[in-house]
């Protein structure tokens, strides 16, 4: 009998089945981005189901990751592994035709795939095609969007736009082949290797703790900056169980370039001063701006440190929005420094070291420490909340030359960000081409007007521009569309 074999799952990247597994209750593990194509460019445009279940289907020989199902070891005595399988590419392809629609019809439409959980049981992707989208003002006439969705096992964002790019025909794109091939281990053989795994664990634990304690003495004398543990309630802090909305700004990349040299910054600290101000700006509206200033996740990079075995490479920073700056350069400035900051934190081998218990971990381990966690969980309550407020993610998705489906080319990509039970409002920041798109998926229960959040985003963004760059010095954006006032494009 031949043995079934696969790719074993790095723990960071099992750690998004294991939460599906203890609480299926929480938002999916779902990763969603979003392509606009101008279905009036080009010869052939897509506009059959059939035609699309083709052309996803010529392109699956590109995506390994898309051709393989999770295959699950009995009690989790050892990490689940991807086996190749059989795909056919009509079983994934949702294929609409939309026609007439309002702007908020759409983005409801497009918050709702956030919400959908996909079948681990076979290769846990989809791909959503919406032809002939009529009467959004922001989007070409007659557009179609292409959604691609993956669960977080299969890679993280940066995976995801490479996987995307392949199916939307970039000849340079380079999915992800996986890790190494070995025999998937049956029940037995992998209860007697767990003694082995919890023994080869024991050093990483003692290395971790050590690790701690060098990362207090750091703190200590100052050489780092620790997270501040707790921070100011908002109406953003909510165990959000309402529908979820999207709102969509855009900005001219080449402006927000110019904004960070000018100012001696990063485009991710403008794009954090932005969120600032929009948060800072619809706060007042309701005149709800705490007196100690919220915080945001931001995910920085792992892939050449540790946990780089796994799909997933990222670690988590906490950067101070700094909303009591009421000057826009000056919560830049300070903006700068917290994630300057946090840069430097996470970028020390102790803080590497002091998580790298989690990548030895055998699978059993892992999986009681996530139903540990999940039992001893408690709902927000009192008036501070640890670490952040909100969450900011940034993913490019590189040159919009050569992205088409079919044969309309690519306009502009869309990123949703990860929700979170904890969050209503969550933020993702995306640049196709020469267009940045800043989204949010923000829950109907904290913020019912999200036309209001991103006009405060958008006069955010003109008010930083216009304070750190000369006269003159606003750009055209990729689409050849300036960005108006409520952050929305016209031709």
């Amino acid at each position: 009998m031949t043995r079934r074999r696969g790719i074993r799952l790095a723990a960071r990247d099992a750690l998004h089945v294991f939460v599906g597994d203890t609480d299926p209750e929480a938002p999916p593990s779902t990763m969603v981005s979003f392509y606009v194509f101008d279905a009036r460019g080009g010869e052939a445009p897509i506009r059959t189901r059939g035609d699309a279940v083709t052309w996803i289907g010529e392109r699956l020989h590109r995506t390994p990751a898309l051709t393989r199902r999770l295959h699950r070891v009995p009690a989790n005595l050892d990490f689940p592994y991807w086996v190749e399988t059989g795909v056919d590419p009509d079983d994934h392809v949702r294929y609409e035709t939309i026609g007439p629609t309002s702007r908020s019809g759409l983005h409801r439409l497009l918050a709702s795939m956030k919400e959908r959980c996909l079948d681990l049981s076979a290769p846990p992707w989809e791909v959503h095609v919406l032809t002939d989208i009529r009467g959004v003002e922001d989007l070409p006439e007659g557009a179609t969007i292409v959604a691609l969705l993956l669960h977080h096992s299969v890679t993280d964002g940066l995976g995801a736009v490479e996987i995307a790019r392949a199916l939307l025909d970039d000849p340079a794109a380079a999915p992800s082949t996986g890790g190494r091939v070995v025999a998937v281990p049956g029940p037995v053989r992998a209860a007697v290797s767990l003694p082995f795994r919890y023994a080869r664990m024991l050093p990483a634990l003692v290395a971790a703790r050590r690790a701690r304690r060098a990362l207090g003495g750091l703190t200590a004398s100052g050489e780092i900056t620790a997270p501040r543990p707790q921070r100011p309630r908002t109406r953003f802090d909510t165990d959000a169980g309402s529908a979820w909305q999207l709102g969509v700004v855009r900005m001219p990349l080449p402006e927000v370039r110019a904004v960070a040299r000018a100012t001696d910054t990063s485009v991710n600290d403008v794009i954090l001063t932005v969120v600032s101000g929009g948060l800072r700006a619809y706060l007042a509206s309701y005149e709800e701006i705490p007196t100690d200033s919220p915080a945001a996740i931001v995910p920085g990079s792992l892939r050449d440190g540790a946990g780089a075995e796994s799909e997933n490479k990222v670690t988590l920073m906490y950067v101070d929005l700094h909303l009591d700056r009421a000057d826009p350069r000056e919560r830049l400035r300070r903006v700068h420094e917290s994630a300057a900051l946090e840069k430097q934190r996470i970028r020390r081998p102790e803080s590497a070291a002091s998580v790298a218990a989690v990548d030895a971990s055998p699978a059993f381990d892992l999986a009681m420490t996530i139903r540990r966690a999940h039992r001893g969980r408690v709902g927000p309550t009192g008036d501070v909340v640890p670490l952040a407020n909100t969450t900011v993610t940034n993913v490019p998705r590189g040159p919009v030359e050569g992205l088409r489906f079919g044969g309309s080319p690519a306009v502009e990509a869309i990123g949703t960000p990860m929700l979170n039970r904890n969050y209503g409002l969550v933020h993702s920041v995306t640049s196709l081409g020469e267009v940045l798109t800043l989204s949010f998926l923000a829950s109907d229960s904290c913020m019912p007007d999200p036309e209001q959040y991103e006009r405060h985003l958008a006069e955010a963004f003109a008010e930083l521009s216009r304070d750190c760059l000369p006269p003159g010095a606003r750009t055209v954006s990729g689409t050849g569309r300036d960005s108006t006032p409520d952050g929305r494009l016209e031709e």
